[in-house]
């Protein structure tokens, strides 16, 4: 008995073995087949075109196990110095706070070089973000997406949210000044402060879109796009409602989340006011010291100037003197 039982255990380890065998066998395979994104990169030392080429690629296998969208064309990136100008690149006027572009119809990527501008630390975040723009073009074939939505999307492959962001959005909530999403499309004519609060809601837009309709929701919004659709035909193929209506439902879904209760899960954001309190309490404190060191000294002063006419030497100057 103990002889068939291990030879039972024997096969079964066997057939595990050659299980995972068959597996990685698999894997390395299609790894092999898979090909690799082409890349070309221009403006750039060695060092920095391999940084560059493997940041890329690995972002486009990521994107691409999300959408199952694959770029085939040749990618081209270039870094733009001090003395050169973005425009002839982006093809329009490129704001002063931009650090990068990406223009899908030439398969290009144009941003600032890392050797002029301090980008070096934020290479990979930049390089994410407008590879999403070039792969989310792809997933449309060329036909232009809500503004926010571009953005939206590449903020959350590029994983662009920061301390404070959130209460940015809870500021617009609170003044009533929440920009409908319709007016992102012309974000790069914002300043710096409205272009912010722009690219937060685009971030969150695309967050509640991907968490609500999920990816399926987006393939189905970039079908109807590619057959020649309209944005409302888009939606209501992918939300069940139109544009408007997904702009109402995001709208409600802000003013829901960002309230008062945001301090509460905000811990960097509640230690800040705790300490502004403590400062605020300290300073009464010090003030109400200060007031009624101030009124002794008045009193006092009063109680000299009362008692001064009866100063005789040897004597307590606020006791009257003693009738003789």
């Amino acid at each position: 008995m103990n002889l068939i039982v291990n030879r039972w255990s024997s096969a079964w380890r066997i057939s595990i073995l050659l299980g995972l065998a068959v597996c990685l066998f698999s894997t390395l395979a299609w790894a092999k087949a898979r090909p690799e994104l082409p890349v070309d990169v221009v403006n750039a030392d060695p060092q920095l075109t391999q940084e560059t080429i493997d940041i890329v690629r690995a972002a486009h296998d990521s994107m691409a196990v999300a959408s199952g969208v694959r770029l085939e064309d040749t990618l081209h990136i270039v870094y733009v110095g001090r003395d050169q100008s973005f425009d002839s690149l982006a093809g329009g006027h490129f704001p002063d706070w931009g650090v990068g572009v990406a223009v899908s119809s030439r398969n290009l990527i144009a941003l600032r070089s890392p050797r002029d501008f301090p980008i070096a630390d934020q290479l990979p975040t930049i390089l994410r973000h407008e590879m999403a723009h070039i792969h989310l073009d792809a997933m449309l074939d060329q036909r232009r997406p809500p503004r926010w939505m571009h953005e939206g999307y590449a903020q959350q492959f590029a994983h662009q949210w920061s301390v404070g962001d959130d209460w940015i959005v809870a500021r617009a909530v609170f003044t009533d000044n929440i920009l409908p999403l319709e007016d992102i499309d012309g974000v790069n004519s914002f300043k710096d402060a409205k272009a912010k609060l722009a690219y937060v809601e685009s971030y969150l837009a695309m967050g509640y879109f991907l968490k609500r309709y999920g990816y399926d929701g987006l393939q189905l919004f970039a079908e109807s796009m590619r057959k020649g659709g309209s944005w409302d035909q888009g939606f209501v193929q992918a939300t069940g409602a139109n544009y408007e209506g997904f702009q109402r439902e995001f709208a409600n879904y802000l003013n829901d989340r960002f309230n008062w209760a945001i301090f509460l899960h905000d811990t960097a954001l509640l230690w800040v006011i705790l300490t502004v309190v403590f400062v605020i309490l300290y300073f009464m404190k010090r003030y109400r010291s200060a007031r009624k060191l101030a009124d002794w000294q008045r009193q006092e002063s009063i109680e000299d100037a009362l008692y001064s006419p009866f100063d005789i030497p040897g004597q307590d100057p606020r006791r009257p003197p003693d009738d003789d």
